[in-house]
């Protein structure tokens, strides 16, 4: 029998940030995992991650959105904040948004099966957590079947951090979660204030 503790945020949040990275420190060193993979859409987050991990001797991938995402021909991830991740011997992977764009082209394309897929990933609340292994195993960051902790947040920072045994895009489903590690109970909050922003910028 495996005893483990797992912390509830009750709202998700960018509040939960240090605590996240502090508890993926410490389930990495207590389960011998050797990398962590860290979604940011700025690299602010990354930097956080960075400045924890860089003397642990766990492996730092600090995972962005893809170029054109939300801005066409633009990255959100910061020139400046990619290289002090870099000076801090983390890496920074900013591949293609397979799951996510299979949400956005919706529209123009209508349902597919990963779609659907991702779907279910975002209403078990841990859809960045598998996209960036995904992400990092693509860019071969990441060996297929070993043990990586991923950490995410809702919309911002991070409140979100599962084990899961890494795999490609190609073989997602064989990207299972092992352990948690922290999640929130519930992101209404953090939601309602994304949309809403997203809402003010379409029509300013």
């Amino acid at each position: 029998m495996i005893k483990s503790e797992i912390v509830y945020f009750e709202e998700g949040g960018a509040e939960h940030t240090d605590l996240t990275l502090d508890l993926s420190l410490k389930a990495a060193k207590e389960l011998g995992i050797g990398k962590i993979v860290v979604a940011s859409n700025t690299g602010e987050t990354g930097v956080k991650a960075a400045e924890k991990f860089h003397a642990s001797g766990v492996k730092l991938i600090v995972v962005g959105h893809q170029t054109g995402f939300p801005v066409p021909g633009k990255n959100q991830f910061l020139p400046e904040n990619k290289e002090a991740i870099e000076e801090l011997r983390g890496v920074v992977c900013l591949g293609s948004d397979v799951l996510t764009n299979s949400i956005r082209m919706r529209q123009s394309l209508g349902h597919s099966h990963l779609s659907y897929i991702t779907s279910t990933l975002i209403s078990m609340k841990v859809k960045v957590n598998v996209e960036i292994v995904a992400k990092a195993t693509d860019a071969g960051l990441l060996e297929p079947g070993e043990r990586v902790i991923s950490v995410a947040g809702s919309h911002k920072g991070a409140d979100t951090a599962v084990v899961f045994t890494a795999d490609e895009t190609s073989n997602v489903l064989a990207i299972r979660p092992l352990q948690y590690i922290a999640m929130p109970l519930s992101r209404k909050k953090a939601d309602e204030e994304y949309m809403a922003k997203r809402r003010a910028a379409q029509s300013s």
